[in-house]
């Protein structure tokens, strides 16, 4: 009898274990499932995610910023969402308008720095609370007097010593100029310039890339670091202000420099290494860790370069918009607005996996645990993948998750 009592006890344990092993690999995620979905608070008025890169903090936070409508508006917000589970962590107080001039961008201690208006927002990653409030002054000294210069913000981007590099943007009768903001608020130098709506880039050696314009026209701009003192510049044509700047492992600059060029430059001597025809009617540019740069054309399809020689390697394939890319070269987006659902793909266009879930196909984030993060106007999804953000060539139009537009940084 006792024998047969453990016996029986020995097959109930091994069924228990089978059982207690199959729900274990039940909850193995495969690339393309949905591990979680986070909804926007629920307010009063009306109010949507906006349609721009979320980003990752230090601590695996996501953040992304919400607000606008139409009759019934709402103050924009930045929310925070654990990475775990997608439960909100906070909210931020309003900001300054119903929309944000800019992306939000993590500092290299955590904090959040994003720009509303004439504002630029530090604020703390522990519980939203701001830090601390900077705004655009109402006049600076030019030629022994005072020039007007309170307009809106726009782009920003982090400087290698965790500075914020930020200048206006917006419409109006005033001065537009570049500013260096330190850590703690205060102005660390300040440059006029004629500003175009596009973003700010750091380079290899901390220098700042920018396009802007004078009485001769539009220019790309490299600028010192440490005061904002301009280096060099060269004529351009800046079509839209998605004409993201993209820099090479060695430093070299890459991007569309007229309606119909793509080059590349050696930021110390600014000579030109090769200019080729490269016609688009989108501008952002991300390229791979095997130097394959990702053109894409709204309405011929994408193309692909190599960034060493600047030759046309193949043409009107059929892959993602504004792709991330990831440690296996896979490329993640929207392939057509009719249907925008993620797809993920190699370079030549082949799937490899897809979600069905629709999406912004601008708020992309893919984070170093293999998970990617996106959403639509009104909810934020956890979609399981199988590689992390490539942390080799230029990956993401922002450079990185935590959208610092440094080659320096992730």
């Amino acid at each position: 009898m006792k024998k047969i009592f453990i016996a029986l006890f020995i097959s109930v344990f091994m069924i228990s274990l089978t059982i207690s092993c199959k729900k274990e690999d039940n909850l193995i995620a495969n690339a393309g499932d949905t591990l979680w979905v986070h909804n926007i608070p629920q307010s009063e008025k009306e109010h949507f995610i906006d349609n721009k890169p979320l980003a990752v903090g230090t601590n695996g936070t996501i953040y992304y910023s919400a607000g606008g409508g139409v009759s019934n508006y709402d103050y924009e917000r930045v929310y925070a969402v654990n990475n775990t589970d997608g439960s909100l962590k906070w909210q931020s107080d309003t900001l300054a308008t119903w929309y944000t001039n800019s992306n939000i961008v993590i500092g290299d201690a955590g904090n959040i720095y994003v720009a509303s208006y004439t504002k630029l927002y530090c604020i703390n990653p522990a519980d939203g609370s701001f830090n601390w409030v900077w705004e655009v002054p109402q006049t600076l000294p030019l030629d022994a007097s005072d020039v007007y210069t309170y307009g809106e913000l726009g782009p920003l981007a982090l400087a290698n010593n965790g500075d914020i590099i930020i200048k206006t943007t917006g419409s109006g009768s005033y001065y537009r100029a570049m500013y260096c903001i330190g850590n703690d608020g205060t102005v660390k130098w300040y440059r006029f310039i004629g500003s175009e709506n596009t973003e700010i880039v750091v380079g290899k050696n901390g220098e700042i890339i920018d396009f802007e314009h004078d009485d001769s026209g539009q220019l790309l701009t490299v600028s010192d670091s440490d005061n904002g003192s301009l280096l060099w510049s060269t004529p351009a044509n800046v079509v839209s202000a998605a004409n993201n700047i993209t820099i090479a492992d060695n430093g070299d600059i890459i991007t569309l420099i007229n309606t119909d060029s793509l080059i590349r430059i050696n930021p110390v001597n600014h000579t030109t290494i090769w200019k080729v025809y490269a016609a688009t009617s989108s501008d952002t540019k991300t390229f791979d860790s095997d130097d394959n740069m990702f053109l894409f054309d709204l309405f011929a399809g994408c193309s692909v370069y190599d960034i060493n020689s600047g030759n046309l390697i193949n043409s009107g394939l059929n892959l993602p918009q504004t792709p991330l890319i990831d440690t296996k070269n896979q490329l993640y987006g929207v392939i057509s607005d009719n249907s925008p659902h993620l797809s993920v793909t190699d370079k030549s266009g082949s799937i490899i996996w897809e979600s069905d879930i629709n999406i912004n196909r601008n708020t992309k984030a893919l984070s170093d645990d293999n998970v990617i993060y996106c959403t639509d106007s009104k909810k934020v999804y956890a979609i399981q993948s199988d590689a992390n953000l490539n942390k080799n060539g230029w990956a993401k139009t922002t450079h990185d998750n935590r959208n610092t537009n440094n080659v320096n940084k992730f």
